[in-house]
């Protein structure tokens, strides 16, 4: 099931599933609009009932709203005058305005009386005759101003344009409004409001069902997008191009997207475009706007996924980088403000330094003083001109004996001892020249102590292990002949198989002695040859075979192919040896030895690790030392060699030999340039 869900098949089926319910989504809202626009009236407006439309209120509250219209005219044709100065323009406003083709005889009908001057579609003879419908508005308004509303329905479009008509006229008018809309009309109406409600409402429910898919397959995209059955992160190709183009495509497609169906959408009820046309480019802007927003929108969340996010955003380098700088900079003027600190304190704090200052205050007091004689007399000029001079004389003459010392301090640091500052002509300086060339004496003679200790130590090492080959040989072989002695007792036998033994590890103690004594020394020879990190570990494992299956360990190894790297063959053979031998010394019963040989860029790589069966106190460059081992009270085997004969044959044959610890983990990591 994870293999299922995590694979790459199955995240650009889910992916192509979204395109394609984005775009059925799109088809079916187009084909609900085409059909919306298809009705001969638009009657539904979002509205809870029918009862409630828009387009009835409209229709009944259009008288009011004509009549309205008509004393506004009247009011600015009479120049603002409320006096009724010509009741026939006040008519022809009111014949103009209720002319209008909402209302049709027999389906809207409408009365109005004003000052007992009536005009009726439907000649009623009253505002009585108009009331005996389902839907009906009343509006009567007497000579002081009283008004009086009655209606079917609840709506307030334009109730209060004929209440405010005394801004515009005399308040003596007396006005009466009634409109209604007949039954069968409103039948016709009421059917068009369901089917324009059930059209609108299936667009919701198949959008809503669309959404919902949609929704659910980019949960899942997000969840699984670049991660792959092992719960590793990875990304692709397309995730190398700057998040800012990403950013940039997802805001361009949705804006396209969205704008070319607005403008098609608008354009098919004022132009009447082909239906197929509308449905065509429509569902093709949703399907690639998906399209790009979905690819975009993974990308970005598999860098976020994969913490490189910021590493392939242009803006987010641009303000990691003008952060570099800014702190660089405070740390320049910190260190600036630091040594200007160190500077004062150190000249505060040393005689000679006080010295100094108060001799060049002094000194800049004196010119300052000749600069202002030379306004009154050239002896000013002459003076000034005399102290600097002889400021310029000092300060070459300290100068050239400074830089003699740093050249001196420089060749010593590089590792000549033997050099030697020249005179200097300062008294004080002449000290410190001095005491520069004792340091390089005294570094000179330790070195050279140091070197012949070294060689001694390594002299007599290897004449002591020279020298005990041969005893050794000796006691090992009469050893051998006094087991094969007839009749020899028991007891005598068992001291016997005791002397063998330990006169074996004696010797394996003097040939290891001897072997680290030639590598340290330099005096070992080594051959170059092409290795094989695999086959030199199958063939070491190979080798120990019978020490590994009694030391009830677990060995594990895991070693890729064609890992080719130039070494000394029976060295690296003696390395692996060794290092198989001290895990299976020191590792914990029961517990498993991983070896490992991987690439790393460049370079091979052999690991091998296990839990230690001792407590490890002790750092990682103390166990490759010589007589050092991990189990400090040295009742096991071994003698405090291993590692470190391992690691001089590493480093000699041109390889790494690091160890690493990390609580009860031992770690021996070996690295070797590849071929």
């Amino acid at each position: 099931m994870k293999k299922f869900l995590y694979s790459t098949y199955t995240k650009f089926a889910a992916a192509a599933l979204c395109v394609v319910f984005i775009s059925v989504g799109m088809l079916s809202a187009v084909n609900g609009f085409i059909k919306f626009c298809e009705a001969k009236m638009p009657v539904y407006a979002f509205e809870n009932s029918f009862e409630d439309s828009r387009l009835v209120d409209t229709m009944l509250s259009g008288a009011e709203a004509a009549v309205y219209n008509a004393y506004l005219n009247y009011a600015e044709q009479s120049g603002g005058n409320k006096e009724k100065t010509d009741g026939a323009a006040l008519d022809e406003n009111l014949k103009i305005m209720l002319a209008s083709p909402l209302y049709k005889p027999n389906e809207v009908n409408y009365y109005v009386s004003v000052n007992d001057k009536v005009y009726t579609n439907c000649g009623a003879k009253s505002a009585k005759d108009l009331e005996n419908t389902r839907f009906y508005r009343y509006f009567a308004r007497d000579k002081n101003g009283s008004v009086t509303r009655e209606g079917t329905t609840d709506m307030t479009y334009n109730r209060a344009l004929t209440e405010n008509i005394s801004e515009f006229v005399g308040d003596t008018d007396a006005i009466t409004i009634c409109a209604n809309i007949s039954d069968e009309y409103a039948k016709t109406l009421e059917e068009e409001w369901n089917n324009q409600a059930e059209v609108i409402k299936d667009i919701f429910v198949k959008t809503a069902v669309y959404v919902i898919i949609i929704v659910l397959l980019l949960i899942y995209l997000v969840c699984v997008s670049g991660k792959n059955k092992d719960g590793e992160t990875r990304l692709m190709w397309l995730d190398n191009i700057w998040t800012e183009v990403h950013l940039a495509l997802m805001v361009g497609a949705a804006v396209a997207a969205a704008a070319a169906c607005a403008v098609l959408l608008d354009g098919y009820q004022t132009s009447h475009y082909p239906t197929y046309m509308l449905r065509a480019v429509t569902t093709a802007s949703a399907a690639a706007g998906g399209a790009v927003l979905i690819t975009s929108g993974l990308s970005i969340i598999r860098k976020i996924k994969c913490k490189s996010f910021i590493k392939t955003s242009i803006i987010c380098r641009i303000i990691k980088w003008c952060f570099g700088i800014f702190v660089k900079i405070l740390r320049w003027i910190w260190k600036k403000l630091k040594r200007c600190k160190d500077a004062v304190k150190i000249i505060v704090s040393k005689k000679t330094n006080v010295m100094t200052v108060t001799v060049l205050l002094v000194y800049t007091a004196a010119i300052g003083i000749c600069g202002m004689l030379v306004w009154e007399s050239g002896a000013g000029l002459l003076i000034g001109v005399v102290l600097f001079g002889i400021a310029a004389f000092v300060l070459a003459h300290r100068g050239e004996d400074i830089d003699k010392i740093r050249v001196g301090a420089a060749e010593i640091r590089n590792g000549n001892l033997d050099y030697k500052i020249p005179e200097v002509k300062s008294s004080d300086i002449k000290v410190l020249a001095e005491d520069i060339n004792e340091i390089g004496d005294g570094l000179n003679k330790t070195a050279a102590a140091k070197l012949k200790a070294e060689r001694l130590k390594t002299d007599l090492i290897t004449n002591v292990s020279h020298d005990l080959k041969t005893p050794l040989t000796s006691i090992i072989s009469y050893t051998e002949l006094l087991a094969k002695v007839d009749g020899l007792p028991e007891e005598a036998k068992d001291y016997a198989a005791v002397i063998a033994k330990k006169s074996e590890s004696l010797k394996n103690l003097t040939q290891d002695l001897f072997e680290v004594s030639k590598v340290q020394s330099g005096n070992e020879t080594f051959a170059e040859e092409k290795l094989d990190a695999a086959l030199l570990i199958a063939q070491t494992l190979g080798e120990r075979d019978n020490e590994i299956k009694k030391s009830e360990l677990d060995f594990r190894v895991d070693t890729d192919k064609d890992l080719f790297f130039t070494a000394d063959g029976r060295k690296m053979s003696r390395v692996m040896g060794n290092l198989i031998d001290n895990a299976v010394k020191y590792a914990m019963k029961g517990t498993r030895v991983f070896v490992r040989a991987f690439g790393r860029g460049n370079n091979v790589v052999i690991e091998i690790k296990n839990v230690s069966a001792y407590p490890m106190d002790f750092d990682a460059e103390e166990i490759t030392g010589r007589f050092v081992r991990g189990d400090k009270s040295r009742t096991n085997e071994g003698n405090g060699l291993g590692l470190a004969i391992a690691k001089g044959y590493t480093e000699a044959c041109g390889g790494k030999f690091d160890v690493i610890i990390d609580g009860d983990l031992f770690k021996v990591v070996i690295c070797f340039k590849r071929m």
